[in-house]
Parts: structure tokens; sequence; C-alpha cells
């Protein structure tokens, strides 16, 4: 769970920073015909998927304890491609952009799926236990 939790991290960084300092190539990988016009606003999205990736870094230390961090990460990397292929179907992107979804999201839904699961577990066993 650790080494998981480790590598989304990283790797979420890693995209956000790209999509910081490269956002013009960023929207390109995306499939926009060209980049947003307020640049800014696209670069906040890569500020937040650096955001997630701290918040992975940090429930690293402890996955059982930090699932709820991991479970909002799961809710984005599970919605994100839902809107992504909403996108696509309304035209307003290429099919292209969908060979982001196994590499940016798929990946991650078994395994951070299972550190929620056993974290909501010992979170309501540990509950039961004061009662």
């Amino acid at each position: 769970m650790t080494w998981t939790l480790f590598a989304g991290g990283i790797h979420s960084i890693l995209w956000g920073v790209a999509i910081i300092l490269l956002p013009v190539p960023a929207a390109r990988v995306y499939g926009l015909a060209q980049a947003p016009d307020d640049l800014f606003l696209w670069q906040g999205t890569g500020l937040v998927i650096v955001l997630f990736g701290t918040g992975y870094l940090i429930a690293a230390s402890n996955p059982l304890q930090h699932w709820a961090v991991v479970f909002v990460g799961l809710l984005a990397k599970v919605l994100g491609p839902v809107g992504m292929t909403t996108a696509v179907v309304r035209g307003e992107v290429s099919a292209n952009v969908l060979w982001l979804l196994p590499v940016n999201d798929l990946i991650w839904w078994l395994p951070y799926g299972l550190i929620v699961w056993r974290g909501w577990k010992a979170t309501r066993a540990a509950l039961v236990q004061v009662r």
C-alpha cells in the first residue's frame, strides 16, 4: 500500500508539474486543438493534480489511517474518465485522448479501491471497539 501511494504521488506530481510548466504541449496531449485562452486556469488543473500527489505521499505514511484522502483521489480517478469520455462523445475533444485514461486513472482503481476498503474496515472496527 505504501509503495502504491508513493508511486501514485510521484506520478501525479510529475504530471501536474508538466501541465504547469508546459501548458500548451500538455493541452495538446489532452486532445485540445489549441491551448485554453486562460492558461492560468489550465495550469490550475496542474496544481490540483500536484495537490492530489502530495496527498498520496502523505497517505503513504499510514495508508489505513489516511484512507479518506485516498478515497477522494479514487473519486477523482473515477469521475475524471467519466468527464473525459463525455467530452469525447460530445465531440469536444479527440478520441485520441482516451489513451490517457489507463495511464493516469484506470491503473489506480484497484489498488486505491483496496486501500479505501481496508482503511474503512479498520476505522469501522476501531469504532465498534470504542463502543
